[in-house]
């Protein structure tokens, strides 16, 4: 028993001879995922032979305490790692908040003297006003006296309130002033840890050394939007894309110079396979409100797939201008950018440039008169797979004028992604119904109805185009309905959804005319509708 305690007081006093060393890490490298961040820094401790205690006091309140990771150098052992927060620590005020900090004082004080004077002032006419009540029963007032005392009142009361009011105007300018760095101030604190992470180290030295510290450790503050430019000069010229990258944190700490590294990947923290439960299959019944739920639901997630199979995307070949070195892993792209960066900790964020392509597209002009008669250039993309896009907002530029906005889903699954690059106001489309050629007619216990429509193009450009020209045939859903394709020219019909497609080149100042109908047939007793969804 002696012994041991002999032994515990041996370690407690070699502990608490430990020399305890306070260090703030300085950000090296950054990579930056979809949602979070890895963060690099390093410091230099000067350890003395044995245990020494290291107190990292710099680190950001919303890092994940399970991600630390300690790079040690030879002849060093970790023997422990404690996190701490910091509640008491004050925070000293940076450069910026100082100088405002400084300013807002000399205006509060220049308030203050105001003030006073406004005070002396008011004083100064509380005064006089109690001393020159004059009674209306005191008959030994001269009237002369009366007469200079009552010029008096008003000459000063007048200077007194042209004082004050002056006065009054300086204290709102120098107020607005001071709220005006008080909203400076407000935002230059709106990311600054109040009580910073801290990091107790407990490192064993086999000798006196300098040691380079490094300590890397995920963050939840942080993160980055995939973005993207879209620029055509003309239809005879590739689309360069542009890769950008929105990158923001929040971490209290200002990353300066640093190494960055931009990544697709999300970190998450169920990283469990999911599991297929049993799917059963019963007789519907009408009130069981059990069931209606289900088929709600499975109505529901059937219409959203089917969203994800009919949404536009875009597509592109690779001719690079690098920005950044791209690596392809097997689960994430990495961009490693070429020159250091600063990203700063705030609200805002800091685009940067990941990657510049030029890309093959084939440009077309398209129309759907139906619905509008505006005719829009599109730029139609190949293998676009082999971009690394992940989805993300493009902003569309034609000529160097700014379009408008589109976006870009990564899961897009056709063969090509159509770019809206705006409307040519230069060729001009009209849809008409020919009523000559429009019918009703009925024969024993059906009804017919014929519907016939005229497209009519104009091409005012001085080059010829390839326009494309989509309509539709209605769908029936019941079988008591029929719809029969009577005239649709050498348009494709596609079956299942009822779209009609032209494509015609029309030469410069030409005109084109496209001519379709169709015939509805359905017992006469039932009234029909059109509708879409």
């Amino acid at each position: 028993m002696k012994r041991y305690l002999l032994l515990l007081i041996a370690f407690s006093v070699s502990f608490l001879g430990a020399q305890e060393i306070k260090k703030e890490i300085d950000v090296k490298q950054a990579t930056v995922f979809l949602q979070g961040a890895k963060v690099f820094g390093s410091t230099t401790v000067t350890l003395q032979k044995g245990r020494n205690r290291v107190r990292i006091i710099n680190l950001p309140n919303n890092l994940d305490e399970n991600t630390y990771k300690i790079n040690l150098e030879k002849n060093t052992t970790l023997l422990s790692i404690t996190p701490q927060s910091n509640f008491l620590k004050n925070e000293d005020l940076s450069e910026g908040e100082k100088k405002l900090d400084d300013e807002r004082k000399k205006l509060q004080r220049q308030v203050s003297l105001l003030n006073i004077q406004i005070k002396n002032l008011t004083g100064e006419q509380n005064i006089i006003n109690e001393n020159l009540k004059v009674s209306t029963n005191d008959k030994s007032t001269p009237q002369e006296q009366l007469i200079r005392l009552t010029e008096f009142y008003r000459k000063r009361m007048l200077e007194i309130d042209n004082q004050v009011f002056v006065l009054n105007e300086q204290k709102t300018v120098l107020d607005e002033g001071i709220a005006k760095i008080n909203n400076q101030f407000a935002e230059e604190q709106t990311n600054k840890n109040t009580n910073r992470k801290e990091l107790l180290l407990e490192i064993l030295a086999d000798n006196e050394m300098n040691l380079d510290l490094g300590i890397s450790y995920i963050i939840s503050d942080a993160g980055w939007v995939p973005s993207y430019d879209l620029r055509a000069e003309s239809v005879k010229k590739p689309l360069e894309m542009v890769y950008k990258g929105k990158i923001y944190q929040k971490t209290g700490q200002d990353w300066k110079n640093v190494k960055l590294f931009v990544s697709t990947y999300r970190p998450s923290y169920n990283q469990d396979r999911p599991i297929l439960s049993p799917l059963y299959v019963a007789e519907y019944t009408a009130y069981n409100a059990q069931a209606e739920t289900a088929d709600y639901k499975l109505k529901a997630t059937a219409k959203e797939v089917n969203s994800y199979q009919m949404r536009d995307e875009v597509a592109v070949k690779s001719s690079q201008i690098p920005v950044a070195t791209v690596s392809d892993s097997q689960m994430n792209i990495i961009y490693e950018l070429n020159y250091n960066q600063t990203i700063l900790s705030q609200e805002k964020e800091q685009y940067v440039i990941l990657d510049k392509k030029q890309v093959d597209a084939t440009y077309k002009y398209h129309t759907v008169p139906k619905l509008n008669n505006q005719v829009f250039l599109m730029a139609f993309i190949k293998n676009w797979q082999n971009l690394n896009l992940i989805s993300g907002e493009a902003n569309i530029y034609f000529d160097d004028n700014y379009i408008g906005k589109t976006s870009i889903a990564s899961n897009y699954v056709k063969d090509e992604f159509p770019i809206s690059l705006g409307v040519d106001e230069r060729i001009t489309v009209k849809r008409i119904k020919l009523e000559d050629k429009t019918s009703q007619k009925m024969l024993n216990s059906n009804k017919w109805e014929t519907e016939s429509y005229q497209i009519s193009i104009r091409n005012n450009t001085k080059e010829s185009i390839e326009l494309e020209i989509l309509d539709q045939l209605p769908i029936s859903e019941n079988s008591k309905i029929l719809v029969k394709a009577l005239e649709i020219g050498n348009g494709s019909l596609d079956e299942k959804t009822g779209s009609i497609l032209w494509n015609r080149n029309i030469g410069s100042g030409s005109s084109d005319k496209i001519s379709f109908s169709y015939e509805v047939k359905y017992p006469k007793e039932m009234q029909i509708q059109y509708y879409s969804r």
